[in-house]
């Protein structure tokens, strides 16, 4: 067993949904404005997803609205390898590692007076399914993982005045992990885990004059302790050990404005800063017997930009555009180090977002959306001790399309 602890730790302490490894999390798919590539999610709220992206701002709700939404995430992981050896040096590439995923969401926010607001919403900040196969180059550290994460988000908001708002929310997360690995032709397992986890998210808006708006919003990290089964199979024979790892989702504050320019026209913008400098290391424990293993990380906080638009074409019909850009949590050196890892090595990432609203009555309106996400070209150079080095290139981008239905009542 010994053998197998430090591929072990390498692969299941690492893995997370793109989302999480990636050094980013989409949090369009929870704010619901992909169209604008992030930008403006904490200053407005056009349905109920207010109740997600920023708790003060369900003050701006004036009645009972439903929301819900319904997306596909489609991820690609293109690997070419660039001379890897010892038990790296055989087998092939992997092919397109991603997959298509779909994810939904639903909120609802219920203003209780002219002060006071309430909202629920049912929401994921990612999911993820990435295959390489068990004959690619590094099936001994990863050859397939599933992990999904949901959150239940309650939230209340005040009014203090006709330009202040405040906001509360508490969060609950379950998070699920089902990996395998091919170490060798006789010999592979599988990790099933599973955690529950508790935050807050806070939120402030600012009114300063109609079509004027800003917000802020502050999403506490989530540190899971996922707990489960590490199956071993040798030859048919397979033994079952207790195993937990931990799993790191960051702090995210954000600030977002919204401006009206006329009637046609308006501005979004988004800044993000999230803490992934907690993400130094993680840490692996199998069994009862307290063997572990740390497997370091190094990362840095990330930050992002993002910049957006409206353009109202007629009284229906509303077209979307946003673009943004968000840091790597590792760079120079680091990024083609022992700290890149074939989950999802991290790079720089840009969006591209694009949408449009139709208001089909006063009640009811329906948003279709559609971003393109280069998540860049790592370099993975990972040397494994005594066992040999993954060296090799990515070309990674991703995509989420869906649809939304707001309905108010």
């Amino acid at each position: 067993m010994k053998f197998l602890l430090k591929p072990l730790a390498i692969s299941i302490a690492l893995v997370s949904t793109p989302t999480l490894a990636a050094g980013t999390v989409l949090g369009e798919l929870g704010s619901l404005n992909a169209s604008t590539a992030g930008a403006g999610s904490a200053a407005i709220s056009e349905g109920a997803e207010s109740a997600y992206s920023n708790p003060a701002a369900m003050s701006l709700v004036k009645k009972s609205t439903l929301t819900g939404s319904l997306q596909a995430f489609d991820l690609n992981m293109d690997y070419t390898d660039n001379g890897s050896s010892g038990r790296f040096g055989n087998g092939t590439d992997g092919g397109n590692a991603g997959s298509v995923t779909p994810l939904g969401s639903v909120y609802w926010v219920n203003p209780i007076s002219d002060k006071w607001a309430f909202g629920l919403a049912l929401a994921s900040q990612g999911g993820s399914s990435v295959d390489y196969g068990d004959d690619w180059r590094g099936a001994s550290l990863i050859s397939s993982v599933d992990l999904v994460t949901v959150q239940v988000n309650a939230s209340v908001s005040y009014k203090v005045n006709e330009q202040w708002a405040v906001g509360l929310g508490l969060v609950s997360e379950y998070a699920s992990l089902l990996q395998t690995q091919q170490f060798t032709t006789n010999i592979s397992s599988e990790y099933e885990a599973g955690s529950m986890e508790f935050g807050v998210n806070l939120g402030l808006h600012y009114t300063i004059s109609e079509g004027n708006m800003i917000g802020l919003s502050v999403r506490s990290g989530l540190d899971h302790t996922l707990e489960g089964d590490f199956k071993l199979d040798r030859n048919g024979n397979a033994e079952i050990y207790d195993a937990s790892l931990g799993l790191v989702s960051p702090t995210i504050v954000k600030l977002s404005g919204y401006h009206s320019l006329n009637d046609e026209l308006a501005l979004l913008w988004s800044l993000d800063w999230q803490d992934w400098s907690k993400n130094q290391s993680s840490v692996l424990i199998l069994d009862d017997s307290g063997r572990q293993a740390n497997v370091d990380r190094n990362w840095k906080d990330t930050y992002s930009a993002s910049l957006g638009m409206h353009y109202q074409l007629t009284n229906q019909w509303r077209l979307e555009f946003g673009v943004g850009y968000e840091s790597s949590p590792l760079s120079g050196s680091e990024a083609n180090s022992y700290n890149q890892y074939p989950d999802l090595p991290v790079d720089d990432i840009i969006r591209i977002g694009t949408g449009a609203t139709y208001q089909a009555t006063e009640d009811f309106s329906i948003n279709f959306f559609i971003e393109y996400i280069d998540l860049g070209a790592p370099e993975i150079n990972y040397d494994a001790a005594g066992i040999g080095t993954l060296s090799g290139s990515y070309n990674n981008d991703a995509a989420i399309a869906g649809i939304t239905m707001n309905w108010q009542f």
